[in-house]
């Protein structure tokens, strides 16, 4: 399956939907053909349609750029670099998450600490 189906599918998860006539209701510029080919993977998700996706779902708009160019390139060099940045992108956020959690954890402890 694309990335722009991917996404596809991540909106109905998010907003409840059941049929694809509710996503080409929302999704802006789009029409029943139109969301054919992107789940048959003829077509991908315009930029603005996806980081429209990506407000509604509250997903990182810079991951989804990423992804999506890595599932629109033709040539396969390009494809493994977008697909690399990425991988780095998503590592770099997950640790960034982890180390403030450990921040909010350890002052909230300290915190406590003090409190006795």
């Amino acid at each position: 399956m694309s990335y722009s189906a991917d996404l596809i599918e991540e909106l109905k998860k998010q907003k409840g939907f059941v049929r694809d006539a509710e996503v080409v209701e929302v999704l802006p510029k789009t029409t029943k053909g139109i969301l054919s080919e992107i789940k048959s993977g003829k077509r991908n998700l315009t930029e603005d349609q996806a980081l429209w996706i990506a407000e509604q779902c509250q997903l990182d708009e810079s991951i989804v750029l990423v992804e999506l160019a890595a599932d629109s390139t033709r040539s396969e060099r390009a494809k493994t670099a977008w697909s690399e940045l990425a991988k780095k992108m998503k590592t770099a956020m997950k640790a960034a998450s982890l180390a403030v959690l450990m921040v909010l954890l350890a002052s909230s402890g300290q915190y406590q600490a003090q409190q006795r």
